[in-house]
């Protein structure tokens, strides 16, 4: 019984912050198939340690410290693609994101937020381009626009969120 409830307990704090995590691992290698690989890694190996996780303690910094080690072993396998990360940039990288885990999810609750109040176009046009990562010729065949006006439009939204997010962060470093 106590191991179904720390399953579920584990489930719970994983899939909660499933999107920084993988937002925070993906920062750090620029590649989804590559941050799919080790935010996959870092999951079991966040179970196999889970218990020694103190449960009063906040489950993100704690998953992030595993994802940054894990991180590191993937480059150090990895270092012969120049296209990646030195060791050190990684471990500046890591400490700057981790003084700013706050601002971040203030971050994300606004762009949420912002997501929210785009054209329902708009976000359909994000959606395939960022989440979905299609590519943009796929979209714009799709849509019947031309590639540079797909560009310039998701550019534009872009800014748009961007502008809206500031705001909002703003708003609440001032309330």
């Amino acid at each position: 019984m106590e191991q179904k409830n720390q399953e579920r307990q584990f489930t719970k704090l994983l899939t909660a912050n499933r999107r920084q995590l993988y937002a925070f691992i993906y920062s750090l290698l620029a590649d989804h198939a590559d941050a799919e690989d080790v935010y996959q890694r870092c999951s079991m190996i966040m179970w196999a340690k889970y218990d020694q996780f103190d449960t009063n303690c906040d489950f993100l910094p704690w998953a992030m410290g595993i994802a940054f080690y894990e991180v590191k072993n993937f480059l150090r396998v990895s270092s012969r693609d120049r296209h990646l990360f030195s060791e050190q940039l990684l471990e500046q990288l890591f400490e700057c994101m981790s003084s700013q885990k706050n601002n971040h999810s203030t971050q994300m609750l606004s762009l949420e937020k912002c997501l929210k109040t785009l054209r329902q176009k708009d976000l359909w046009l994000i959606q395939q381009v960022y989440w979905e990562r299609r590519k943009c010729s796929a979209v714009a065949e799709e849509t019947g626009m031309k590639i540079n006006a797909l560009y310039d439009r998701v550019g534009r939204i872009r800014s748009q969120l961007k502008e809206c997010v500031r705001r909002r962060v703003a708003e609440v470093e001032h309330a």
